[in-house]
């Protein structure tokens, strides 16, 4: 074992070998550290690694193997504090929004253009109906055609004739025909 301070001055020095061998050894402790603040280990994972982050970037402050150690651990409490508070704020931004009219009346539009979409679609034929549907998922005319095994042509076809009949049966939903343009065209 390198003793602490022969380990700290190499580290100051850039020396990456010497600070994966003092990441090594003290990870554990550090990351056992901010579990006790948070309930999620990766969170904990990646507030532990940041504070490794914190210190490379920054060894050169560092003369000993205390203050290298009380630094890591403010970093580690900060940054589990912030994510605590911030989570919080965020939660609480949520809860507000969720018990909120105007968020149950978008729920509502939301679910019942999916349903009026959905039916729709279901009601093309099957090619035509899944086509339309890899299209929504974002997939690209050579990739539906790829996994359809048909011809780009043909997707393109089926496609533009399936936007036909869906325009024609959604005629009375303007919103639904713009959102539906945006994702087949």
């Amino acid at each position: 074992m390198v003793p602490d301070q022969t380990l700290i001055e190499r580290i100051r020095k850039g020396d990456s070998i010497a600070l994966k061998q003092f990441f090594e050894s003290f990870y554990p402790s550090v990351y056992i550290f901010a579990r006790k603040y948070l309930k999620d280990t990766d969170i904990a994972e990646d507030i532990a690694q940041d504070a490794f982050v914190e210190f490379w970037n920054r060894k050169e402050q560092f003369d000993d193997m205390n203050a290298v150690k009380g630094f890591i651990y403010t970093v580690t409490k900060n940054k589990c504090l912030n994510h605590i508070k911030t989570t919080n704020i965020r939660q609480k931004i949520l809860r507000n929004k969720l018990m909120s009219d105007e968020y149950f009346y978008e729920l509502v539009q939301e679910e019942e253009t999916y349903r009026i979409v959905h039916s729709a679609v279901n009601g093309l034929a099957a090619k035509s109906r899944n086509i339309v549907l890899l299209s929504m998922e974002g997939y690209k005319n050579k990739e539906i055609a790829k996994e359809l095994d048909v011809s780009v042509n043909t997707v393109k076809t089926l496609k533009k004739n399936a936007y036909k009949e869906l325009k024609e049966k959604l005629k009375d939903y303007v919103f639904i025909l713009f959102l539906l343009n945006q994702m087949l065209g």
